[in-house]
């Protein structure tokens, strides 16, 4: 389902684009959305190099947006503007390829928006009416974690009846056996409040913390790791020219694969080649 609305921030988007089928009780970390300026842009790395199966996808007025399935994880989204001057082009000529939003999806949108209004969280925009896709989200000036959140409340089944709507004929075969997207790393500025943000009020779990840094899950390769700008948990390699707030980079690994587990094996830790059609660092593990 693509539902289209104006978005009170011109780079930010109205609707989200995409779901697959799962019933969530508690807030999910759902997917992880970069935007880049042509779908194919992202098709040689995640399609051919690291598995990514075609999930679901669309324009949906001036932006289009499609998934990629790497195993039982959460998925990432590619979305590009499908219009001139749409929020998708401005994001674009402002930004450059880069990630764009996270996504969670919960079983009440209305719940979820009182408790973000309980800790001081302004949610703001989306289709609130529309029983398929309701939808709002966290800007990145208040999040605490520079990145823009949405949060989705929506009817899995009715969705996932239209999954095959928006594949495009040159979609390609992939070249692998899919890889598992492990998590993604960013940089909060404030990390108070990004716990606020993603523990108390999107119940994800700190399965390890330390000196700056915390590891927040949703479940197997549902995971982010949020370090304020000093601290460099994991290897110091991963956090080399990140930006100075937001996602950093995505790891590529086992769904279980904790801080402390990479430590162990950092010999094996591997970036790939910069990208930058798609602007977002990848490790492999």
């Amino acid at each position: 389902m693509l539902i289209k609305d104006h978005a009170p921030d011109d780079d930010l988007p109205a609707a989200a684009a995409t779901a697959h089928p799962r019933t969530a009780k508690q807030p999910v970390l759902d997917h992880l959305a970069i935007g880049v300026r042509k779908w194919s842009d992202a098709y040689e790395r995640f399609v051919r190099e690291l598995g990514g199966r075609w999930g679901y996808g669309g324009p949906a007025g001036d932006f289009a947006p499609y998934q990629l399935v790497f195993g039982a994880g959460m998925r990432l989204e590619f979305i590009s503007p499908h219009a001139p001057d749409g929020f998708m082009w401005r994001f674009m000529e402002r930004h450059g390829p880069s990630a764009h939003h996270v996504t969670f999806k919960v079983s009440s949108l209305d719940t979820t928006r009182r408790e973000l209004s309980r800790l001081g969280f302004e949610a703001f925009g989306g289709r609130p009416d529309i029983p398929v896709w309701r939808e709002a989200f966290v800007h990145p000036k208040h999040s605490g974690i520079g990145t823009l959140v949405q949060i989705v409340e929506s009817d899995e089944e009715s969705i996932a009846r239209h999954a095959e709507v928006g594949r495009p004929a040159d979609f390609p075969a992939a070249g692998v056996e899919p890889r598992e997207v492990a998590w993604f790393g960013l940089t909060a500025s404030d990390l108070g409040r990004a716990e606020d943000l993603l523990v108390k009020a999107l119940h994800g779990t700190i399965s390890e913390e330390g000196d700056g840094w915390f590891f927040a899950t949703w479940g197997h390769g549902r995971s982010i790791l949020v370090r304020r700008p000093a601290a460099t948990p994991g290897s110091t390699r991963l956090w080399a020219q990140v930006p100075t707030e937001g996602v950093g980079f995505v790891i590529f690994g086992p769904g279980d694969l904790t801080v402390s587990s990479l430590c162990t094996l950092a010999d094996g830790l591997v970036r790939m080649p910069p990208q930058q059609a798609t602007g977002v660092p990848v490790w492999l593990i």
